[in-house]
């Protein structure tokens, strides 16, 4: 199954090589394998196999939604120069955040927005951190639930799904939670 989606994922790149832009001059650079073993040493947990193998065989980040993958170490960075270890690193930092366990940001939206993926869960289910509408103390209203896993969350980007719109667009799901939500306010 994964031979198809690294397939898919070539074809669109091909046309997209992320939703929100990326210098044309830039090329993507796989991973280094060793790297990537020692930066899930560092985080102490496996990263999705279908995500490794896009480190490895596609890029170490740069391409993919939104701003594209954030890139582990030695690869393309998000938008303020860090890697996906280094705004987990700090993100598990700060108590305040209660910063769960495993979910590694991969995909930065823009406006601190971040597609993660929780790695302790067998399925890899994937997660939105949006600190838009945070509201008091506690940090848990700023994760939302998005894809039941890394696979069908990239595969959908693969078909062209609009992962924007699927979030936040008139009828997006994320959308829908933070209108209920300004309504009981």
């Amino acid at each position: 199954m994964d031979d198809l989606i690294i397939a898919a994922i070539r074809r669109r790149l091909k046309t997209e090589v992320t939703d929100l832009g990326r210098p044309p001059h830039a090329r993507l650079i796989p991973g280094n394998a060793s790297d990537i073993t020692s930066d899930e040493e560092h985080l102490r947990f496996r990263l999705p196999p279908l995500l490794r193998r896009m480190y490895v065989d596609i890029g170490n980040g740069g391409f993919g939604p939104g701003y594209g993958l954030i890139g582990l170490t030695n690869g393309v960075p998000d938008d303020t120069g860090k890697t996906a270890v280094a705004i987990y690193d700090l993100f598990r930092s700060a108590p305040e955040l209660g910063w769960p366990d495993g979910l590694l940001p991969i995909c930065h939206w823009g406006c601190a927005i971040y597609s993660c993926v929780d790695c302790l869960d067998p399925d890899f289910p994937m997660r939105i951190f949006d600190p838009t509408d945070h509201d008091g103390d506690e940090w848990a209203d700023a994760f939302f639930d998005d894809s039941p896993s890394f696979e069908d969350w990239i595969r959908s980007w693969t078909a062209g799904v609009d992962l924007w719109d699927a979030m936040y667009g008139d009828d997006g799901h994320i959308a829908r939670i933070m209108s209920a939500r300004s309504k009981q306010s």
